[in-house]
C-alpha cells in the first residue's frame, strides 16, 4: 500500500474544501484551500487537483452521505421486512431519547421510507438462526410485483434475526434482482450483522437512502483521480479508518462522520509528535464545530449514536457536533434574545463580508468587525473581506436586538458561539468523568484557533496546542490513517458459564474474515493488526460496554475485572457479585499504511519584529486595543515568545492570543499557548 508519489488528503467542508499532500521523499506537507461547491463537491476537488503532478493515493473525507440524510435528498427506497414488522420504523425502540425527552415541541422525524413503500414477506428465523418458518418465495414475488410499481431506486431488506442467519435475506436479494434488474438491493446482514431489530433496520435504510447519491459521486470522482494518473481513491470512514471507494460506495452509512474523523486522526498524529497524550479537539469550520476527547492518543469509539434523529448502530469515533461555525448566523428570537446558529450562511451566499449576497450577521462578520480578522486574513489573502458590509449587517441586527452598541453586540455573538462549543466539550469531558484541566486543547479548522483561548478560559484549560496548518488538519489526518474493518458477532451468554474455547473460536473466525478483507485490499499479513473487544453488561441490563480484550484470553475473572473497572470509570460504582453477560464480540481488522512521522520544522531564529505584519485595532474582553500586533506565523522564529494581546495569521486560519496568555513555537512548528 505504499507509493513513492505524494499522497493527497482532501476534506470537503460546508464552506471550504481543503487539500494536504505529503511528499515521502522530502517528508514535507503542502496545503491548499478553495471554496466548496455544494451543488457538486467534486468540482472544488477538481480545482485542487488540476495542474498538480500525478498523485499517489487520494484519501477523501466527504459529507455527501451526511448531507443527503440531513437535507432529506436521498433515494426512493422500498423496504421488505418479515410479516408483522412493517411498522418498525415508526414504533422504533419505544425510547424517547435526548433531545426529545424534555422537549415539549419535539417532533419525531418522518421515516425515510413511507408506509406505502414497505412490504412484508412470510418467513421466520429464530434468535439462534434456526428456521421456524421457511421463506415464502411465491409471496415474495407477489410483493416484488407490487413494489415495482413504485419504481424504487433501491430496495432495502431487513428480516427478523438475519444477523444470526443471512440465508433468507440473500435469497430475497437474488429474487428481487432477477425481477428488477439493475436496482441495488441492500441487506441488513451486511450492514449491521448484530442483534436489536430497529437498530439494524435504521442503518440499513439510511445506507439504502444515501447509496445512489454517494455511489454516483464517488464513481465520478474516482474517474477524475484516474484521469489525473492517481493510484486510486480511498474514503475516510466514521470509525477513523479508511476504505476503498468501492466499499464506501456500497456502504455510505459508514462515512457519516467521514470528515470529522480525519480531523481527530490528524490531531492525534500531531499530539503524538509533540509529546502530548491527552487532548480535547475542537474543529471549528464554516458550518459546525466537532469536538472529541483523546486520552493516551487513543480516540474513543462508540457503537451507538444518532444522526438526524435516527439511530446509527455502527462503530464510529466519539465526536460531538454542534451548529457553531464561522458561517453560523446570529438572529433575534421571539423573546428578543440573541441567538447564534445552528443555521449557517455556508459557502453560498456566505457571511455578509464575503460580498456574495449574504445579508445576515455571522460569526465571521463579528470577528472581522472587531479586528480579529483582517481584510485579507482568509486563504492567504485570496478572499478579500468587505468591512462596510459586515458593519451594515451588524447595524441591522442591532436594530432588531434593540441594542445600540454594535461592538458589544459583535462580541456577544462571539461569546454565544463560544458558549455553544464549551457546552459540547463539557458533554464529552465533565459529563463523562474527565477533568478538562488535565487536557490540552487542540483547536483546528479555519476558525478553531480564532476562539481557542476563550474556550480554554471557560473550560479552565491552561494549555493550547495549535498545530501547523490548522485550517487543513482534517485533510492532513487522512494521510496518517490506516485501513479499518469492524467485524461483529452477536454472542449472548453468561460470562461465568460460557466455554472459553467458544469465545476463542469466534474471535479466530472473525480474524480470518478480517484477513480476507485486508488481503483483497492488497495488504500482506505482516501489515495487519487485530484489536478484539467484548461488549458486556450486568445481567438484566439493556445496554453494554465495549471492553478491550485479548483474542486468546477468555478468562472469566480477568474479563469481569476489566468490565467492572470500565463500569466504575463510566458510572462511578459497580455491582460486585452480580452476573455479567457477554452480548457481542468485535474485532477491528486494521491494515497498517506506511506512515511517515512528522518531521521537525527547520525554523530560523529571527527577531520577533521580523514576523510583525502590522498593528491594528482589535476588540478583546470589552476593550479596544488600538495597537495590537499582528504576526505572520510563517515568519515566527524558533525562539519566538510573545504575550497577548496579539493576532497570529497564516494561510487558512488565525490565532487570537488573549491578554494574559503567552505563545511560542516548538520544534514541530506548533504554537504552544499557556495562560
Amino acid at each position: 500500500m505504499s507509493s513513492q508519489r505524494a499522497a493527497i488528503g482532501i476534506d470537503t467542508g460546508g464552506t471550504f474544501t481543503d487539500l494536504a499532500s505529503f511528499d515521502p521523499e522530502t517528508a514535507t506537507i503542502q496545503v491548499a484551500k478553495v471554496p466548496s461547491t455544494p451543488g457538486d463537491p467534486a468540482e472544488a476537488i477538481k480545482k485542487l487537483l488540476v495542474d498538480r503532478p500525478a498523485p499517489g493515493r487520494v484519501i477523501h473525507g466527504t459529507t455527501v452521505a451526511t448531507n443527503a440524510l440531513l437535507e432529506r435528498k436521498g433515494a426512493k427506497v422500498a423496504l421488505i421486512t418479515t410479516c408483522g414488522f412493517r411498522d418498525t420504523l415508526e414504533i422504533g425502540s419505544t425510547r424517547r431519547a435526548s433531545p426529545g425527552l424534555f422537549n415539549t415541541k419535539f417532533v419525531k422525524p418522518a421515516p425515510l421510507v413511507p408506509r406505502s413503500c414497505r412490504f412484508e414477506v412470510d418467513e421466520r428465523l429464530m434468535a439462534d438462526g434456526g428456521v421456524l418458518r421457511p421463506l415464502d418465495e411465491a409471496g415474495l414475488l407477489r410483493a416484488v410485483g407490487r413494489l415495482s410499481a413504485f419504481q424504487p431506486e433501491v430496495v432495502a431488506v431487513c428480516l427478523l434475526h438475519s444477523y444470526a442467519n443471512s440465508r433468507h435475506e440473500q435469497r430475497v436479494r437474488e429474487l428481487v434482482r432477477a425481477q428488477l434488474g439493475d436496482c441495488p438491493v441492500v441487506i441488513s446482514a451486511e450492514v449491521v450483522p448484530e442483534f436489536r431489530e430497529f437498530e439494524r433496520l435504521s442503518p440499513t435504510v439510511i445506507n439504502s437512502y444515501t447509496l445512489p447519491r454517494m455511489s454516483g459521486y464517488l464513481n465520478r470522482l474516482a474517474g477524475h483521480v484516474a484521469a489525473c494518473g492517481g493510484d486510486g481513491l480511498y474514503v475516510m470512514g466514521s470509525n477513523g479508518g479508511i476504505m476503498t471507494a468501492a466499499t464506501a460506495a456500497a456502504f455510505p452509512v459508514r462515512t457519516i462522520l467521514s470528515g470529522p474523523a480525519g480531523g481527530v486522526r490528524g490531531a492525534a498524529w500531531v499530539a503524538e509528535a509533540a509529546g502530548v497524550h491527552d487532548i480535547l479537539t475542537c474543529d471549528m469550520g464554516g458550518t459546525s464545530t466537532d469536538v472529541s476527547l483523546v486520552r493516551e492518543l487513543a480516540p474513543d469509539l462508540v457503537q451507538d449514536s444518532m444522526i438526524a434523529g435516527l439511530p446509527l448502530k455502527l462503530p464510529q469515533l466519539d465526536i460531538n457536533t454542534v451548529g457553531a461555525g464561522g458561517g453560523s448566523i446570529a438572529w433575534v428570537d421571539t423573546d428578543g434574545s440573541l441567538r447564534v446558529g445552528p443555521q449557517s450562511a455556508g459557502a453560498v451566499p456566505g457571511p455578509a463580508c464575503y460580498a456574495r449576497g449574504g445579508q445576515s450577521v455571522t460569526v465571521t462578520d463579528a470577528n472581522f468587525h472587531l479586528g480579529r480578522l483582517g481584510p485579507r486574513s482568509l486563504i492567504g489573502g485570496a478572499l478579500h473581506l468587505d468591512r462596510a458590509l459586515a458593519t451594515s449587517a451588524l447595524e441591522r441586527l442591532s436594530m432588531s436586538a434593540k441594542y445600540a452598541d454594535v461592538d458589544r453586540l459583535a462580541e456577544g455573538v462571539i461569546q454565544l458561539v463560544v458558549t455553544n462549543m464549551v457546552g459540547a466539550l463539557r458533554e464529552i469531558s465533565i459529563q463523562r468523568g474527565h477533568d478538562p484541566r488535565e487536557f490540552t486543547l487542540l483547536p483546528f479548522g479555519g476558525a478553531g484557533p480564532l476562539h481557542a483561548a476563550e474556550i480554554a478560559r471557560e473550560m479552565g484549560i491552561s494549555r493550547i496546542l495549535v498545530p501547523r496548518h490548522p485550517g487543513n488538519l482534517s485533510a492532513i489526518g487522512l494521510l496518517g490513517s490506516d485501513f479499518r474493518y469492524d467485524l461483529v458477532r452477536t454472542f449472548l451468554a453468561e460470562l461465568a458459564a460460557v466455554d472459553p474455547a467458544r469465545i476463542r473460536a469466534a474471535f479466530e473466525d472473525l480474524e480470518q474474515q478480517g484477513k480476507m478483507l485486508l488481503r483483497a485490499d492488497g495488504f500482506q499479513d505482516a501489515a495487519m493488526r487485530f484489536e478484539p473487544a467484548i461488549d458486556m453488561r450486568y445481567q438484566g441490563q439493556a445496554f453494554a460496554l465495549s471492553v478491550p480484550a485479548q483474542a486468546d484470553d477468555a478468562n472469566a475473572g480477568r474479563l469481569t475485572q476489566a468490565f467492572e473497572s470500565l463500569y466504575v470509570r463510566r458510572y462511578g460504582f459497580r455491582r460486585s457479585g452480580h452476573p455479567v453477560e457477554i452480548v457481542v464480540l468485535r474485532i477491528a481488522a486494521i491494515g497498517q499504511v506506511q506512515r511517515h512521522g512528522l518531521a521537525p520544522v527547520a525554523v530560523q531564529s529571527v527577531p520577533l519584529e521580523a514576523a510583525l505584519k502590522e498593528r491594528r485595532p482589535v476588540y478583546l474582553d470589552g476593550n479596544w486595543h488600538r495597537d495590537c500586533p499582528v504576526y505572520d506565523r510563517a515568519r515566527l522564529g524558533a525562539d519566538a515568545a510573545l504575550r497577548g494581546p496579539a493576532i497570529i495569521e497564516e494561510f487558512g486560519s488565525t490565532t487570537v492570543v488573549l491578554p494574559g496568555w503567552g505563545a511560542g513555537v516548538d520544534r514541530w512548528g506548533n504554537l504552544r499557548m499557556e495562560s
